[in-house]
């Protein structure tokens, strides 16, 4: 009979424990990354008073319940944004890993509490001054900020882990600039917004605007006629292209490109008297020293009784007209300006002090699917060598598949800085190279010109103005020069039994013999990165809440209650019983 005594005893102490762990819950029903726990019964050994046989029944009598486990229950909580950078919550599995202790021999805890933040010396930790495992960045290969260099398979950075800690990331130095890269348009259209005098005489007529934006449109056997003696004489000018077939005018000098007319023109202009091409006009000088004036008409070649069947091209014809006109000794006259289409990009570059220096790159179209560009310094604060080429495109726009993006250097740099070699990255592509498509930086489409992206690699110094993490647990830093680097990355834990881990208080945990395998506790193979295999990914600027619920804890609270109550009137009746045995032996 005295064994009930201690079956109802065991049952007491059991529920008291279980009373205990709701009590805690509760308690902890506040508490960032708590995670509640559940009380598990088992009965005893049970005494047997017959074994069973071939007819009957074994019987027993069990001696009681007894503690089974008390097991934590790691479902998610509800994740609560603070607003504040360096809270982060796990959505889903996996642990912080926190390190106390010297480096030489660190001790790992684990928590799902992301409640972080700096302490005076640049690391990153929790309430408790524990330090922030993860992955710290090294500087660039390139010069330009800071790197973490990464298993390409499994997104885990090939560095040791460390404590995080930005103390070494207060500032970045100034970086030269490698590269522009760029996207852009130059229109191909026969009416352009973008224009200018043309001042490069190596350009083909057929390509020429008038002071409109219009497409004089000459094309082969256009022609016009000059007289310089008053109508007496006259001179036929006529335009063949490259490789024509065209049967030139009895007589005809012919041109393709303003160099090619302005030497025919000066081969026919009277002794003394000069011909020049300033800011895209034909300009004819009578010298001072001239004895008589210069009678200049100019006219359509098919007014000619021997050409009244030449083409005539009415926008040329009057852009040349412009000359019609008597030209005293010491005096000039000039055609209509020819204006060719451009477009200028207006990039910038840092030298190696961070200083920054403005480049323009100025396209001009000098022949058909054919522009020339040249990059210069606008405010003369250096000298750009190797700075013009010619590049050329398809009949589809695209930019020809041979082109090379150049490399111009800039040298003299009035701040004493070292010279600078900037690719002009045309294709807009990572090594400045064609790489299948035709279309990704450079094109000539009938639109507007127009710049779209424009970048480049270089910048001045910065002070780290602001940190955040993202959903990947980068830690990224953000510089008053305007760029941004990872500092960091937080490291996170998954074991193969998180309820084998050991609770230490301060919402804190530690590994035991059961929490994984001895190989991977001895290799720190639970170590990783969010998003790897079951880890969940981080949640920035918020914080993961206690997943005990009330209602539950309160109910099961009721529950041990009576269990408690019912398991002492088995104690009190068990010594009435006792009380009455020993009466009935008095």
């Amino acid at each position: 009979m005295d064994s009930g005594f201690w079956t109802s005893q065991n049952a007491l102490l059991g529920n008291q424990f279980a009373v205990d762990t709701v009590s805690n819950n509760i308690a902890n029903i506040n508490t960032v990354g708590f995670k509640s726990s559940t009380t598990n019964f088992e009965d005893v050994l049970y005494q047997t008073i017959s074994g069973g046989s071939a007819s009957t029944n074994p019987i027993q009598v069990g001696l009681g319940a007894q503690i089974a486990s008390n097991s934590l229950n790691f479902s998610q909580g509800s994740i609560q944004p603070t607003n504040i950078a360096t809270n982060l919550a796990i959505n889903g599995n996996g642990f912080f890993i926190l390190q106390h202790g010297p480096a030489s021999n660190p001790n790992y805890y684990f928590t799902r509490a992301g409640n972080f933040s700096f302490d005076g010396s640049g690391n990153l930790v929790d309430p408790n001054g524990n330090f922030v495992v993860g992955w710290l960045s090294s500087p660039s290969s390139t010069g330009t900020g800071f790197s973490l260099n990464t298993n390409p398979q499994t997104g885990v950075p090939t560095s040791a882990v460390s404590p995080i800690n930005i103390s070494g990331f207060q500032k970045v130095p100034a970086t030269a600039s490698t590269y522009i890269k760029m996207q852009a348009n130059l229109d191909s259209s026969n009416t352009v917004n973008e224009y200018s005098p043309a001042s490069d005489t190596s350009v083909n007529f057929n390509v020429l605007f008038d002071s409109n934006g219009d497409s004089l449109n000459i094309q082969d056997g256009d022609s016009f006629q000059i007289s310089y003696d008053g109508g007496k004489t006259w001179h036929t000018y006529e335009y063949l292209s490259p490789n024509s077939t065209t049967t030139p005018l009895s007589g005809a000098a012919t041109f393709t490109s303003i160099a090619d007319l302005l030497n025919k023109m000066q081969n026919d202009l009277p002794q003394g008297a000069t011909l020049s091409f300033t800011n895209g006009q034909f300009v004819i000088s009578n010298p001072q020293s001239a004895t008589s004036n210069i009678n200049i008409q100019v006219r359509p070649t098919n007014q000619d009784p021997s050409f009244t069947d030449a083409p005539d091209n009415q926008k040329l014809d009057t852009v040349m007209q412009a000359l019609n006109q008597i030209i005293p000794p010491g005096q000039s006259a000039s055609t209509q300006t020819f204006n060719v289409a451009t477009h200028t990009i207006n990039a910038f570059f840092y030298d190696s002090t961070g200083q920054k220096h403005n480049l323009n790159i100025t396209f001009t179209k000098i022949a058909p699917n054919q522009w020339s560009w040249q990059a210069t310094l606008p405010n003369n604060d250096g000298s750009v060598q190797n700075g013009s080429g010619i590049i050329n495109f398809d009949s589809n726009g695209g930019l020809a598949t041979n082109t090379q993006s150049p490399t111009i250097t800039i040298t003299s740099l009035t701040n004493g800085a070292p010279n600078v070699n900037l690719l002009l990255n045309f294709w807009n592509t990572n090594n400045g190279t064609y790489q299948g498509n035709q279309f990704t930086g450079i094109t000539q489409f009938a639109l507007n010109s127009n710049t779209t992206f424009l970048t480049q690699d270089g910048s001045p110094s910065g002070v780290l103005q602001s940190v955040y993490f993202n959903n990947n647990g980068d830690l990224i830093g953000s510089y008053t020069n305007g760029n941004s680097y990872t500092l960091a990355k937080v490291a996170i834990a998954n074991f193969t039994n998180p309820q084998g881990l050991s609770q230490i208080g301060s919402n804190l945990y530690q590994i035991t013999a059961n929490t994984d395998t001895p190989q991977n506790i001895a290799s720190k193979a639970y170590i990783g990165v969010a998003g790897q295999g079951p880890r969940g990914t981080i949640v920035p600027s918020s914080l993961e809440q206690s997943n005990v619920d009330l209602g539950t804890q309160l109910t099961n609270m009721i529950v041990y209650e009576r269990s408690f109550q019912a398991n002492s009137k088995s104690i009190q009746t068990i010594d009435q019983m006792i009380q009455t045995a020993i009466q009935l032996k008095q």
